[in-house]
């Protein structure tokens, strides 16, 4: 009789230690291979997969929850092991030159910020520069990728501030100048937004349920409408967009040309709603809906804010 031996799956903690000895075996002895605990946003921890060739000062993180998943689903381990060394030698090279230094010189141009949630990153911020921005916080990154395979930053760190000799403020001059220049901005209306996802499936699918005529009508009477609609802010790629709301005159240049001052709507870390303001709308039913949202919809580690912020023309500030 013919019997069935089912494999024992490792837990989570044997499986990356597992992993991690096979990655280093299969790179050899040039490369450090280790797992690190690193601290994402709004307090999430991951293990991570550092690997550092010898001679570099390049090493991405490759976060492994994801793999124990697809390894729980049936992926093999030297399946998974074989995906984490191509992954690592497609991200091998830093946008920069190979030979970069990570000194403030030459970083310079590339730190951008972006806004986070000030409560909710209590541990994460003593150990970086930040500024404290209404209920949010400020925080500091370098582009060292951006390609089509992606964008790679590192987080300013304390450690960095103290190897470059500088300050909040010089860092916060340079992300000033260069975090619009490296994510331009974007503010499309909701139906403009749902319409052009409507576009995509129509292109997609071939079928001529919903024509190109109608999809443009349908923008142009929501253009004359201008007042009356809500609208997405973001940057062209999509990721980290709240930041934008940081732009200089952005938000004045948009309100005036709607001629409406804005409530803001955190929508996520990756981007903020738009809402000319009306008499006939409630802060306290705008924030209801933010926070109802953000405890159903928005992934715990893209939470921005549970608060409703205000817009004003006259004072060309935000307020909550």
């Amino acid at each position: 009789m013919l019997q069935v031996v089912m494999e024992e799956k490792l837990d989570y903690l044997s499986f990356i230690n597992t992993v991690c000895g096979k990655v280093k075996e299969a790179l050899g002895e040039e490369y450090q291979v280790q797992i690190c605990k690193v601290i994402k946003n709004n307090s999430l921890e991951l293990d991570s997969l550092v690997v550092l060739k010898k001679g570099r000062n390049y090493a991405p993180n490759i976060y492994l929850l994801s793999y124990y998943e697809s390894y729980l689903g049936g992926t093999p381990v030297p399946e998974i092991v074989g995906r984490l060394c191509m992954l690592y030698q497609s991200y091998e090279e830093p946008v920069l030159s190979r030979d970069f230094t990570y000194s403030l010189k030459e970083m310079k141009q590339c730190i951008i910020y972006r806004l986070v949630s000030f409560e909710r990153n209590q541990k994460l911020l003593s150990q970086i520069p930040h500024i404290k921005y209404l209920d949010l916080a400020v925080t500091f990154h370098c582009v060292v990728r951006d390609d089509e395979e992606g964008i790679g930053t590192i987080r300013i760190t304390n450690e960095h501030m103290k190897q470059w000799k500088t300050t909040t403020e010089e860092l916060s001059s340079y992300a000033a100048n260069n975090t619009s220049r490296w994510f331009p901005a974007s503010i499309r209306s909701m139906e403009e937004t749902i319409l052009g996802l409507l576009r995509e499936e129509h292109e997609q699918s071939k079928e001529d349920v919903i024509t190109e005529e109608w999809m443009e009508q349908r923008i142009a009477n929501q253009r004359s409408e201008k007042k009356h609609t809500m609208y997405i802010l973001t940057n062209q790629k999509g990721i980290n967009g709240a930041s934008c709301l940081l732009y200089s005159n952005l938000l004045f240049d948009f309100a005036n040309n709607i001629q409406s001052d804005l409530y803001i709507l955190p929508s996520s870390i990756h981007e903020v709603i738009l809402v000319p303001s009306q008499k006939k709308i409630k802060k306290e039913s705008l924030e209801q809906m933010v926070w109802e949202v953000n405890h159903t919809h928005v992934a715990p580690e893209e939470v921005l804010s549970d608060r409703v912020y205000y817009y004003s023309r006259e004072n060309n500030s935000i307020r909550l």
